[in-house]
Parts: C-alpha cells; sequence; structure tokens
C-alpha cells in the first residue's frame, strides 16, 4: 500500500465571530463619522457666514441701523 498517501486535512481557520461583528461595527461608525463631519463641512461653507455676506454697508451694526442711515441720506420720497 505504498502508491497512496494518506491524505491529511486541509488547516481551518479559527475566526472569532464577536472580533469580526466589532470590526465591522468600527469601520461603519468610522463611515458614518467621516460622512457626517463631510456633510457639516460643506454646510458650514455654504452658508452665508462662510461666504462673507455681510448687511449694507458693512457697518458692523444691524441692517435695520443702516436702512435708517440710508433713509437719513435721502432727500426725496421717490428718488
Amino acid at each position: 500500500m505504498g502508491l497512496f498517501k494518506k491524505d491529511k486535512t486541509p488547516d481551518v481557520q479559527q475566526t472569532d465571530p464577536q472580533a469580526e461583528a466589532d470590526a465591522a461595527a468600527n469601520a461603519a461608525a468610522k463611515s458614518a463619522n467621516a460622512d457626517a463631519a463631510a456633510r457639516r463641512k460643506r454646510k458650514q461653507g455654504s452658508s452665508l457666514l462662510a461666504s462673507g455676506a455681510s448687511g449694507a454697508d458693512d457697518s458692523g451694526g444691524s441692517l435695520l441701523a443702516s436702512g435708517a442711515q440710508a433713509a437719513q441720506k435721502k432727500r426725496t420720497l421717490g428718488a
């Protein structure tokens, strides 16, 4: 019986299902956090404050005050 060699069973890799689940949860959390950060950054970049929008004459006062100043400079109602 020297013609047939006894077959050796293949090595079975042992995995820990809990470790795999933890790794998948961590990867999902990182992806979700990165996505949320990107959305927050886009939202902040498109806001009026970030784009430099300002009041009527950029005096640092309120819009009501700047409108009142403009009304005082006006001499006639229609012009």
